[in-house]
């Protein structure tokens, strides 16, 4: 990801415009694979931090150093370096310092045999693995050139997204698997969006900014940002958008025709821990309930769409929706409970204890009785057993409903 200083572009008559750059360019080519040979090099090495960030200084003489800079970001992040270890260095420091000057007599003034004494007194440890310049290379993932200046310009559009107020994303004719791995990655990334059916084959998403949050939110920015390569997977897409940048507000346009290119490829690379560890779980623990892998959008009326988290399946056959609304959710909260008590959908709700206190969801309840069995709290994310007790209670309140009716 890149940082604000690093972005390029042009804002003009209240529009902002990124300056993309050509990844077809021989210099820039050029410049990539000497970037991704340093990388590489010092990989092979073992270099420290501070051993590359001196390798790196030969090519920030560059006319365009933002954009060096910018892939040199792009590369550090691929980086993987040693974290340091479970001792405490400053004590070793204090240690090793204190005996040097006895060692070095004892070692009759010997360089090489003194360093190997001090070694053998910190017991092989780096005396400073604990600061960041000194941490080691473990492993550099490879990449192609072309593919460092794909990543350089989807990486730019990202950044634009940090400074998003308001963002409208538009596909159309979108191939049916596309589009729920596109919607997948909307909720595992936590961000909730209002879905609109513009026509037939089209889909207009209303997502909300970290600007209009309670001020801007870097987590809530990060997830809008890792969020974009999963529309840019599609074959035809339309974002508009209102930024704040600085003290310039302006309006910010992005399509298909920007040519951009997702990395993601492994969808499973990009399913939080916590999702992953609560579908392995609920297989574990719960055998009268399944999760479904293909998550429907269901019809609200009109022509409003909710996008579920998790759907469930019991051995009858019932289809039960669960939606999770976390700690930036609480706008969009009393529209879905609106929905809830003018529709009969087969859906459950899971709401953060963060934007919900006892007091509002007791509240809740009073009002809509009706809503007790599919409503739950949580606190970052729902355990089994609650979301098991609440989908036996919802299903078990529907066959109640239903031989009434009967």
């Amino acid at each position: 990801m890149l940082t604000g200083d690093l972005l390029l572009f042009r804002f003009s008559g209240g529009r902002f415009k990124i300056r993309f750059v050509d990844k077809n360019e021989p210099d820039l080519l050029l410049l990539a694979q000497s970037l991704i040979d340093c990388f590489a090099d010092a990989a092979n090495k073992g270099f420290s931090r501070n051993q590359l960030e001196e390798a790196l200084e030969l090519y920030r003489h560059q006319k365009e150093l933002k954009v060096v800079d910018g892939l040199i970001k792009l590369l550090m992040d691929r980086t993987v370096f040693l974290s340091a270890q479970d001792i405490d260095y400053p004590a070793l420091r204090e240690k090793v310092f204190s005996g040097t000057s006895e060692l070095l007599i004892r070692c009759g003034y010997d360089v090489d045999k003194f360093q190997t004494c001090v070694s053998d007194l910190s017991g092989g440890s780096d005396l400073y693995g604990d600061l960041p310049g000194f941490e080691k290379i473990v492993s550099f993932p490879f990449i192609k050139p072309v593919d460092l200046l794909d990543r350089y310009n989807l990486a730019l559009a990202q950044g634009m997204l940090f400074y998003t107020r308001s963002l409208k994303i538009k596909v159309s004719d979108p191939e049916p698997a596309e589009l729920r791995r596109m919607l997948k990655y909307l909720k595992f990334f936590r961000l909730l969006a209002e879905v609109v059916q513009v026509k037939k084959n089209s889909l207009e998403l209303d997502i909300s900014g970290p600007f209009s949050l309670f001020g801007p939110t870097r987590k809530y920015a990060l997830n809008l940002a890792v969020f974009l390569p999963a529309v840019v997977r599609l074959t035809q897409w339309k974002i508009s958008a209102d930024l704040e940048v600085g003290n310039r507000k302006g309006k910010f346009s992005l399509d298909d025709s920007s040519e951009l290119v997702s990395h993601y490829r492994n969808f499973s690379a990009y399913v939080p821990e916590e999702v992953k560890m609560f579908h392995r779980l609920f297989s574990e623990k719960v055998d009268d309930w399944k999760i479904v892998g293909e998550t429907p959008l269901l019809h609200a009326g009109k022509q409003e769409f909710i996008i579920p988290d998790i759907s469930f399946e019991n051995s009858d056959g019932t289809v039960i929706h669960l939606e999770l609304f976390h700690r930036w959710h609480k706008a969009q909260l009393q529209q879905r409970i609106n929905s809830l008590r003018q529709h009969d959908l087969p859906l459950i709700l899971g709401i953060d204890r963060s934007i919900l206190s006892n007091e509002e969801f007791e509240q809740i309840i009073s009002q809509s009785p009706e809503l007790k069995q599919r409503l739950f709290r949580f606190s970052d994310f729902p355990g089994i057993d609650t979301v098991h007790r609440t989908l036996r209670f919802f299903f078990g309140r529907k066959k109640s409903l239903a031989k009434k009716s009967g």
